[in-house]
Order: C-alpha cells, then structure tokens, then sequence
C-alpha cells in the first residue's frame, strides 16, 4: 500500500511540475489512497458499500439496511433517522472488522 502511495504522489507531483491540471479523478484517488484507515469517522467521503467492502466482513450484509449501501459515510453519520442510526452503529461495530 505505501508503494502505491508513493507512485500516486510521485505522479501526481509530475503532472503539477509540468504545468498540467488535477482533474477530479486524480484527486479521487489521492483520496483513496489516503482513505487507506477503516475507521469510519475518517472515511466520510466514502461510501457505504465502498467501505464496507474495503474494511468490514461480508456478514455485516445481513443486517446492515439496503438502502444505506449508496449514501456516503458522512450523510449516515448526520442522519437523524432509526435507520441511519442503526447503519452509523455497524459501520462502527467491532464484530465486522475484517
């Protein structure tokens, strides 16, 4: 994963020294680069089911609700809603970490 990092900086680097512009996908991937943490807290950009994917087991599926897969881990944490909550607290949970 550092090695990645390293390319994606170095990359990114070049393209600045060289007069060219960071589009928004250069700036997604930085972005995942350094969402490397499986904390949700520092994922807020992320979403549901990217996070899920990258850093929780595949049995949080089973509870966790459908219609959560496709907001972003910030929009759960701000929901006011039963279901936010319920989404926000398994995200967090210690029984799905991968």
């Amino acid at each position: 994963m550092k090695n990645l990092r390293y390319m994606v900086v170095a990359a990114l680097c070049f393209f600045v020294l060289s007069g060219a512009s960071i589009t928004s996908s250069g700036i997604e991937i930085i972005q995942s680069v350094q969402a490397a943490s499986c904390n949700a807290g520092d994922n807020l950009r992320e979403t549901a089911q990217a996070f899920i994917s990258r850093c929780r087991k595949g049995k949080i599926n089973s509870e966790f609700p459908g219609e959560m897969y496709s907001k972003k881990i910030g929009d759960i944490k701000k929901g006011k809603t039963a279901i936010h909550k319920k989404a926000w607290k398994l995200l967090n949970d210690n029984r799905f970490k991968k």
